[in-house]
């Protein structure tokens, strides 16, 4: 059976099980209290008859930190999202369902996950990029999205041997936006599908290692005259504008505390700059 998801527990390790789809991981959160709390689906899922055996051994609840896992065809984990599981469930005591049936759970997902970056999870079970520059046929939401499913996949596959390497190249021809420049800079680092931050504050910590390049180094920004047009200052307080809104949607209070008092392309550069990159503009 081709599974789309798995649930996976974080406390044991093991996989709890697999579903076919999960229906409310891109719903806003209704409130308990302080808490966010989310509804979330899991169809047709099915339990693993270890997680079973461990429930009956452990006594526990269902009430712990999992890990909403995409799959590929081959049923590996090829990115995850954590969820908190508010519900006090006693399966030892209840008994675990027979067979495949809908299960609902209660509980926090910090990360929504939009129906964009599904559909781009949706391709990547069948394969991950082989060329550069995917991503350039897709708009601006579609662009968000695949950068926070880079940086998922990625995470899963940290450069623990880094290369020596200090010259990269980034083609410009398709920098337009905020998100575009992220997109191009993970190609120019770690290849097609490569993921080197989604915003300033992701690419200062890549820099600190484990992403394939560590500062210093030189970028050679091919093709620069395209970014200078497009990442004007009206660009840069669209992109604040959007942060902030966003931020208040899931926390309440925004947390993204960028100034636009100047033109994206050079915050950009100037970021670069201060983080130990040397920028050669061609």
């Amino acid at each position: 059976m081709d599974y789309k998801f798995s649930l996976l527990d974080d406390q044991s390790d093991l996989v709890i099980g697999y579903c076919k789809n999960v229906i409310g991981l891109d719903d806003k959160p209704n409130r308990d209290g302080d808490s966010p709390l989310h509804t979330v689906t899991f169809i047709d899922f099915v339990f693993c008859d270890e997680f079973k055996t461990y429930i009956a051994s452990s006594k526990e609840s269902i009430h712990r930190l999992v890990y909403i896992g995409i799959v590929n065809h081959e049923k590996k984990v090829i990115g995850k999202y954590p969820f908190h599981i508010y519900d006090r469930i006693f399966y030892h005591k209840t008994g675990f369902p027979e067979g495949s049936v809908n299960v609902i759970l209660n509980g926090n997902l910090p990360y929504v996950i939009t129906s964009e970056e599904l559909d781009i999870w949706e391709k990547w079970r069948a394969s991950y990029p082989v060329a550069l520059n995917e991503w350039t046929i897709l708009d601006e939401d579609q662009r968000r999205a695949w950068l926070k499913v880079v940086s998922t996949y990625n995470d899963n596959r940290r450069d623990d041997d880094e290369s020596e390497q200090k010259l990269f190249f980034l083609d410009g021809t398709y920098v337009t936006d905020y998100c575009s420049f992220f997109c191009a800079l993970g190609e120019a680092i770690r290849g097609p599908g490569g993921y080197y931050g989604f915003d300033f504050y992701s690419f200062i910590d890549c820099l600190h290692g484990g992403y394939g390049a560590r500062a210093p180094f030189t970028l050679i920004w091919r093709n620069v005259q395209i970014a200078q047009k497009s990442l004007d200052l009206q660009v840069w307080v669209k992109e604040i504008d959007y942060k902030r809104k966003r931020d208040f949607e899931l926390n309440e209070e925004a947390i993204f505390e960028e100034l636009g008092n100047r033109p994206l392309f050079q915050a950009i550069v100037e970021n670069l700059q201060e983080q130990g990159v040397t920028v050669v503009l061609e």
